[in-house]
């Protein structure tokens, strides 16, 4: 009884204070944003033989992912209805100029992280539908707490990269089968949406070290 009036008496302080310890809220793995995140991600790992060379992780961020992210983050960071307004405009703006997946990429070997090269080693496209859609611009992209919050999978040895790719002649591939490939003379890597089996994540993924 005395541990449980001391707890409330800590929990009672901490709200007077102004603390919150399960703060912000809802939680990165709570809510509408956490189930369509989840929903859109695939991860893929390339061994040869038993060593590990490459794990890429993505989330299509097709129309509804990329509005349920900007109403977590107006939620987290205190928007003004202005303010979310702007960015779900934004949103709005960029889905309709074509596809895009936020990916995290880890590769052994530190020579073949280079998918925001100009001439990359690694060929990126979308398959689907018989289709190849190459991506047109990838980016790298600086990770920070708001984005560990928002995929809680980013790895501290993985590179974070937005990926931008045209509309496929079939239209929007939210709840199609499709894989996002990664290929070159360091392997393939095939991110596949189609796979009922397929791995999805719910946690950072860590270099497995060779044998």
């Amino acid at each position: 009884m005395t541990t449980c009036r001391a707890a409330l008496a800590a929990a009672l302080a901490l709200s007077a204070a102004g603390c919150h310890p399960r703060s912000p809220l809802p939680r990165t793995l709570e809510g509408e944003w956490a189930l369509l995140r989840d929903a859109a991600t695939r991860r893929a790992v390339l061994y040869d033989g038993f060593r590990h060379r490459a794990t890429a992780t993505s989330t299509h961020l097709s129309l509804p992912v990329r509005e349920a992210r900007a109403r977590r983050l107006a939620e987290w960071l205190g928007w003004t209805e202005q303010e979310l307004a702007d960015r779900l405009a934004q949103e709005r703006k960029e889905h309709a100029a074509g596809e895009e997946f936020l990916l995290c990429f880890y590769t052994s070997d530190t020579r073949a992280q280079d998918l925001d090269a100009p001439r990359s080693v690694w060929r990126v496209a979308l398959k689907v539908d018989g289709a190849d859609v190459l991506a047109t611009r990838v980016t790298s992209v600086d990770p920070d707490a708001n984005l560990a919050g928002l995929f809680p999978y980013l790895g501290p040895f993985d590179v974070v990269y937005r990926v931008l790719l045209p509309r496929p002649p079939s239209g929007d591939p939210a709840g199609k089968p499709f894989v996002l490939e990664l290929s070159s003379a360091f392997g393939k890597v095939a991110v596949d949406y189609g796979d009922p089996k397929a791995v999805i994540p719910d946690q950072p993924w860590q270099p497995v070290p060779p044998p």
